[in-house]
């Protein structure tokens, strides 16, 4: 019997912003010229400064070595002298380094900014231990400078430790309550943890001091997505792309929100102007190419996605959409070999486990298929569609009663879900439930705005079928 068979889903979470990639400070030497010899100072004050230009040139690299021979050679000095005398020169020749927060100005010996800019460097390579050892030391150095605070914050949400990182970025904020960075690098940490409505806080917080902070416009608009507030998520996304009209996951994420409200050819807009603006992003690609599987159109799906993967073969979202144009080609090997490369990616992904299933079970796998449906459902229980193929395939094995139970659980999540109504119906049938099947079938009838032409066939069909297997199945 030709079966009723929910299409593939797709995740289509509002991509996020990143940290603040601002990694740097106004670090103004207020020393006077020091003259004569190359002193150990001189090495230090001229090492210091040169790894503060390579850094703002992105020779980070170079900085770190410039910013190593600071540190030698103001620890040269140190041993020199000892360290009461060495205090002393230090204070005449190395202090007098300003971090100027615009409206606010803090002064760090030598050593703190060195130790400071070095674990920005690190920070921005990926070098995470390193750089929150540098960021201590700096913090040991100056404990009152907010910014190492907020950068070891950063440091720690890269490691995981979210509450760590938002104890920093609040004891950033007792320091400099004006410190937009730090509020919304704190609405970043809470929106991760889940506290949608203290992450909304500290974003209004950031966009009070700093009104053009496009991070935070996006970052508000998707927490304001995740609640359901449509209509906020776009005016934070439409704000965003008025104040800047190449940040990308801004037109990424007015697309994600229009096509929530339906407007297809407005998210098929925006999504390629985020593609036009940042070509080097994956995340564009493989949005358009979700579009592109919608529209049926599977071959430029396919090709949208193998741009993705070209740009970041490690995003699983870009495997999983190439697999499932690869189905839709009725290409299942291929399909199959995507998936699993997915799921290596990312091992709890419900969206791919139920586009697995769907392909084994077009490979005629039910068991296969149950396996991932039920894999998906352990992951996210609440979607309706898992639980009707899951009773497709369970209904393919002759397990009526189990499919049922399936829909059911389909038709509790969202009643208006016409695909379980259909197939429900035509389970029931088989049970000689004749008058629910026909209740099912209405329902179905009613909530499908495009039912399929050839329903009253399937119904005959099933009919047939139930003839066929009367002696094995139990009048209820």
């Amino acid at each position: 019997m030709g079966d009723i068979f929910s299409k593939a889903f797709r995740s289509k979470a509002l991509r996020r912003c990143s940290l603040m990639t601002a990694l740097s400070l106004v670090l103004i030497s207020t020393v006077a010229t020091i003259t004569g010899a190359q002193s150990p100072s001189r090495v230090s004050e001229e090492s210091y400064k040169r790894g503060l230009e390579r850094y703002k040139k992105g020779d980070l690299t170079g900085a770190i070595a410039d910013f190593d021979r600071a540190l030698d050679a103001y620890l040269s000095e140190r041993l020199a002298y000892g360290a009461e005398a060495s205090d002393r020169v230090v204070k005449a020749n190395l202090d007098g380094v300003a971090v100027d927060y615009g409206d606010f100005v803090v002064n760090l010996p030598r050593p703190a900014a060195i130790y400071l800019n070095r674990g920005l460097a690190r920070l921005r390579l990926g070098e995470i231990e390193a750089a929150i050892n540098d960021l201590n030391e700096s913090i040991k150095l100056a404990p009152r400078n907010a910014g190492a605070y907020l950068y070891r914050g950063i440091a720690l949400q890269g490691t995981g430790d979210l509450d760590a990182a938002i104890t920093n970025y609040s004891r950033a904020l007792d320091l400099y309550p004006r410190y937009a960075e730090a509020w919304y690098n704190r609405g970043v940490a809470k929106r991760d943890k889940g506290a949608f409505d203290e992450a909304l806080s500290d974003f209004d917080r950031a966009l009070a001091i700093s009104p053009k902070m496009t991070d935070a416009l996006v970052n508000r608009a998707a927490v304001r997505y995740d609640k359901g507030d449509l209509k906020g998520a776009l005016d934070d996304c439409n704000l965003a792309v008025k104040i800047d009209s190449r940040h990308h996951m801004a037109w990424n994420n007015r697309a994600l929100i229009r096509y929530r409200q339906g407007d297809f050819d407005g998210a098929m807009s925006d999504v390629t102007r985020a593609i036009e603006v940042a070509p080097q992003e994956a995340t564009p690609y493989v949005n358009r190419s979700s579009l592109l599987l919608e529209k049926n159109e599977f071959d430029k799906a396919l090709a949208d996605s193998e741009k993705a993967i070209a740009l970041n073969p490690n995003l699983p979202t870009a495997w999983g959409n190439h697999g499932l144009a690869r189905m839709n080609k009725n290409d299942f090997d291929g399909a199959m070999a995507d998936f699993n490369h997915a799921l290596e990616l990312d091992p709890k992904s419900p969206a791919l486990y139920f586009n697995r299933g769907n392909a084994w079970f077009s490979k005629g796998e039910a068991d296969k298929a149950i396996a991932d449906f039920e894999q998906a459902i352990k992951f996210n229980p609440r979607v309706a569609a898992v639980w009707n193929n899951c009773g497709n395939a369970r209904f393919i094995k002759g397990d009526i009663e189990a499919a049922v139970n399936d829909y059911n659980r389909a038709i509790e999540i969202d009643p208006r879900y016409a695909l379980a109504y259909a197939n429900r119906g035509m389970a029931r049938l088989l049970q000689k439930r004749d008058a629910e099947a026909e209740s099912d079938f209405a329902q179905y009838r009613t909530l499908e705005p495009n039912p399929d032409p050839n329903f009253e066939k399937r119904i005959n069909e099933a009919k047939r079928l139930r003839a066929e297997m009367d002696p094995k199945v139990k009048k209820i």
